[in-house]
């Protein structure tokens, strides 16, 4: 399991370098912004979810960049949080940027809702595994409340 992950670390084979597909079996394409796309996951457990993928080139944590890159990185995440915050009205919003299964830089955007059974901890990524949204029609419709709310009020 270790090799397969070193060598997309060393940026071999890697699913998130660019060109990557708009949409696949876990993500459907929203936006391009500044030095990365967001993509809203498939898997809609918390109605909202999107990932955001920097794009420009293979880095696996936010210490590979130049400050002026991660900067310009951290001003997408803000857009595409600040959107998922308008189109969804969450009561919270988890960022992640993990990279343990796949090391090339992105953060996910997990909208939390009350609601949620796993309030007030941390996303277990196991129950990610299902509630997949698999119509690109209501993926479609998800992505446009997103676009929608991409340019700042």
């Amino acid at each position: 399991m270790l090799a397969p992950w070193l060598e997309m670390k060393r940026g071999n084979q890697c699913p998130l370098c660019a060109p990557r597909p708009r949409s696949n079996e876990f993500v459907y394409f929203v936006a391009q912004l500044g030095v990365s796309s967001l993509y809203l996951a498939r898997n809609q457990t918390h109605l909202g979810t999107c990932t955001l993928v920097y794009d420009p080139a293979h880095v696996s944590r936010p210490s590979e960049l130049d400050v002026e890159s991660w900067s310009r990185f951290c001003a997408d995440a803000w857009t595409a949080e600040a959107a998922v915050s308008r189109a969804f009205q969450p009561d919270h919003i988890n960022l992640e940027c993990l990279g343990n299964s796949v090391p090339h830089l992105h953060i996910h955007i997990i909208p939390r809702y009350r609601n949620d059974p796993n309030w007030g901890h941390p996303v277990d990524f196991r129950e990610l595994r299902e509630a997949y949204v698999t119509a690109d029609a209501e993926c479609e419709k998800l992505a446009a409340r997103l676009r929608e709310k991409l340019a700042p009020e």
